[in-house]
């Protein structure tokens, strides 16, 4: 029998009741010990009283991501109060293949916690130069530099995904 570290490990997709996700994320991580989990959260600013602030907030309301052994059942049955399904395939294959699949690595890659980005400004136009959106330029919709954020939209499970993630403009590169 292969150990978690020997077996072949792929990304899932699952459906929360919206506002439960860290709920949905602590039961799979507990019930499951060979299935880790992320609630994608970015980190947003938040005027109050003209002062700014920075709180985390939910990426993807209702969506949590699971990085599980590829052997795993056709759909794990992850089901309690807070989760609504696993999503999966006609077929029923809750595996998650490329683009899709890029995605979640990229969201892991940052252990699902997306901050600040920082760009340089070139004349009129903005370039990242580091940070989550530097790995997303080509899918930055707009760019709004007074509230130092940019639009992106991520494409995952058939679906555009609009968000808005912060930058920082810094003087130099």
């Amino acid at each position: 029998m292969l150990t978690v570290d020997e077996e072949k490990r792929a990304y899932g997709c699952v459906f929360c009741v919206t506002g439960k996700e860290r709920a949905a994320a602590h039961y799979i991580e507990h019930a499951f010990a060979d299935v880790r989990v992320i609630v994608p959260r970015q980190i947003k600013l938040r005027t109050i009283a003209g002062k700014m602030y920075t709180e985390e907030a939910i990426l993807f309301p209702g969506y949590i991501f699971i990085d599980a052994p590829a052997s795993m059942e056709t759909t794990p049955s992850f089901l309690n109060e807070a989760i609504l399904s696993v999503l999966s395939s006609e077929a029923g294959n809750w595996q998650l293949y490329g683009d899709d699949a890029k995605v979640v690595n990229w969201l892991f890659s940052y252990e699902g916690l997306i901050s600040f980005s920082k760009a340089y400004r070139e004349g009129e136009r903005i370039r990242i130069i580091s940070g989550p959106l530097k790995d997303l330029e080509g899918q930055i919709l707009r760019v709004d530099k007074r509230n130092k954020s940019g639009q992106v939209v991520v494409k995952l499970c058939n679906r555009e995904i609009k968000t808005w993630l912060r930058f920082e403009i810094v003087d130099t590169i």
